[in-house]
């Protein structure tokens, strides 16, 4: 099962180049949803059951967000309050072990970056997220998936420098 966990995850990890260098948010979703079933499924390989049950619910907000961004509406502040309750409530009921806590951490900022009509304020939430990811992987040994969110950290923060970076000089011309 480990060998089937680590080629989710590579899938998920070349999704997951393409993901943050996207400037529109319905196709940055898109390549999120993709990521996060993968991922979750691999979790679910190797018993991380508490990344798998927050990445099944982070699977659900981003079809949910994804409606909202085609018809060009802001997701709500009520909605963006159930996705946190949903995600804390997964966290409590699948919470083994003390490192879980990165997964409800990562969770939050999930649900803050995908609410985002802004891809440059996603790719700084979602590369926040990247490194809570990071941990949590590492202390739950989930070798596959940390090698997936190191990538996405490096390529979350070179997609910073490249996007927004460059936006901010062509602002700064004028």
């Amino acid at each position: 099962m480990s060998a089937v966990s680590y080629a989710l995850s590579f899938i998920a990890t070349v999704l997951g180049l393409i993901e943050p260098f996207n400037k529109k948010m319905s196709a940055i979703l898109v390549f999120n949803f993709a990521g996060n079933l993968l991922v979750a499924v691999s979790y679910l390989l190797i018993g991380g059951i508490s990344g798998a049950g927050i990445c099944f619910v982070a699977c659900a907000q981003v079809v949910i967000n994804y409606i909202f961004d085609l018809k060009g509406k802001k997701v709500p502040y009520w909605l963006i309050a159930v996705y946190l309750v949903a995600f804390l409530s997964v966290n409590l009921l699948t919470f083994a072990h003390w490192y879980d806590v990165f997964s409800l951490t990562a969770s939050v900022l999930f649900v803050l970056s995908v609410a985002q009509s802004n891809a440059k304020y996603y790719r700084i939430l979602y590369f926040l997220n990247s490194t809570v990811w990071v941990l949590y992987d590492f202390l739950a040994a989930a070798y596959g998936n940390l090698s997936t969110h190191v990538v996405l950290f490096i390529a979350t923060l070179v997609s910073i420098i490249v996007r927004d970076r460059s936006q901010k000089a062509k602002f700064n011309q004028f």
